[in-house]
């Protein structure tokens, strides 16, 4: 159970029956929920807003709170939601249960490079290009146009989007990149600091500020490396794994007791981040914002850290270790479910994630 996938269909279904019925105007049936989902306020992790009901209201005359209150009804009722309610002046939040959040991290797990892809972009085109030669561009805004056009469409095609794929680039037609001249301050970045840096600064890079990328070329005012700090993450994800295989620790198969074990707010935490991954990379690709997905990769990198820290996967992680196969178990399958989000996400930057540094 992927919990955005999953809340997308039984929304849908949700809009489908109600328009059936007449509780809901009929073209409410042809509505896709995907692109409605954020945060909910509070910051719990296991809890998912929708803004569906405003859409509704635009064409059914209701008060937006009143659509989203029924449309809570039938979706309280799912075995794996824990409430469902409407939220301040419209909004739809929907709480689903620590089983099904942990039942997701799992299923991203088993999935590996594919736990980032969707349909909700199903229905729309997008053109999919080899990633850019960034040492051969004549300027940083240069740089950056290629390498944004090139990771929103392999975002849209990670979405679920009709893709075309070129082998050629196509700059006002089809032609050939220029070879690459040392005298660009993009090439003299790449060769200090290595193509997979560049590429995840310009990947980050808001549209606009790829001028600010200029001090790369000037070594005296480089700043740390945010790419590092994600590539530590994945592989000390990977290293965790790693480890439990040398110490023969065999994963128990905890079937639907793994949220049991996962209890402390580091693991909720992160649990809750990792499961919209999904929604994020659809969300990057529709606003043409491709920097979203590199600062949500930040932050599952972040929060990682801080759940090795207070709920360590191996035996000798001090007094937090765990004490039992059962937990240890668990906390594996986090260690593998961030592996296996940080090396999609930073795939669709156009970066290969490394197992040691």
């Amino acid at each position: 159970m992927v919990i955005t996938g999953d809340l997308d269909r039984e929304l849908a279904a949700c809009l489908a029956a109600l328009a059936a019925d007449g509780r809901l105007p009929a073209v409410a049936s042809r509505f896709a929920p995907s692109g409605t989902w954020r945060s909910a306020p509070g910051g719990q992790p296991q809890a998912f807003a929708t803004s569906i009901a405003f859409e509704l209201a635009r064409l059914d005359g209701r008060k937006p709170e009143d659509l989203a209150a029924i449309l809570a009804v039938p979706l309280g009722a799912l075995s794996w939601v824990q409430a469902a309610e409407p939220v301040g002046d419209g909004y739809l939040t929907i709480t689903v249960t620590l089983q099904a959040l942990a039942a997701s991290a799992a299923e991203m797990a088993a999935a590996g490079g594919a736990c980032a892809q969707s349909t909700i972009l199903r229905g729309t085109a997008a053109m999919v290009r080899p990633w850019p030669d960034l040492a051969a561009a004549a300027s940083w805004p240069e740089a950056w146009q290629d390498q944004a056009d090139t990771m929103t469409g392999r975002l849209a095609q990670a979405a679920g989007a009709t893709v075309t794929i070129t082998s050629e680039w196509e700059r006002g037609g089809l032609g050939i990149r220029p070879v690459r001249d040392r005298r660009s301050p993009v090439y003299a970045a790449v060769a200090y600091l290595g193509a997979s840096s560049v590429r995840y600064r310009l990947a980050r890079t808001l549209a606009g500020n790829a001028g600010q990328l200029a001090e790369l070329s000037e070594p005296r005012a480089r700043t740390a490396d945010p790419l590092y700090a994600v590539q530590q993450a994945h592989a000390d994800a990977a290293s965790t794994l790693r480890w439990a295989a040398d110490l023969q620790l065999k994963r128990a198969d905890l079937g639907g007791r793994l949220a049991e074990f996962l209890t402390t707010p580091a693991e909720l935490e992160l649990l809750g981040l990792l499961a919209w991954l999904p929604v994020r990379v659809a969300a990057a690709a529709r606003r043409h914002r491709p920097d979203e997905v590199p600062r949500y990769l930040e932050q599952v990198a972040a929060a990682w850290q801080a759940c090795k820290q207070a709920a360590p996967a191996l035996p000798f992680g001090g007094s937090a270790a765990p004490d039992e196969p059962e937990l240890a178990s668990a906390r594996l399958v986090v260690a593998d479910a961030v592996r296996a989000v940080l090396a999609a996400g930073l795939a669709l930057t156009g970066i290969t994630a490394i197992d040691r540094i």
